[in-house]
């Protein structure tokens, strides 16, 4: 059996074995394998552009889209909005996440 801490431990010498992995930590402390290759720029345009088609989208809704999973989702959505793309209105209906108009309309 492999302990969590152990695992953990393994991931972070991903980068230093020059392994084509690497172990991303999130703001929130979610951790994922992600391929080296992984670009960030495209994962948050594609996020943008899912958002817009719709005109807004939850965590819930957007994970449905994409297939993947709610936390991920999540956490793709809220990277798009640090980086200024996307806004959010956190209600008593939920966070849900609308593309940023003041980047796209003068």
């Amino acid at each position: 059996l492999l302990s969590p801490e152990d695992l953990v431990n393994a991931c972070k010498m991903f980068e230093s074995l020059k392994l084509p992995v690497r172990l991303r930590i999130f703001d929130s402390g979610v951790m994922v394998i992600e391929h080296q290759s992984h670009n960030e720029e495209e994962m948050v345009a594609a996020a943008l552009e899912t958002v817009s088609e719709r005109g807004s989208l939850t965590s819930e809704e957007f994970a449905k889209i994409v297939g993947m999973s709610v936390l991920l989702a999540k956490e793709r959505l809220l990277l798009a909005e640090n980086m200024g793309h996307l806004c959010r209105d956190d209600s008593v209906e939920g966070l849900r996440f609308y593309p940023n108009l003041f980047l796209t309309q003068s």
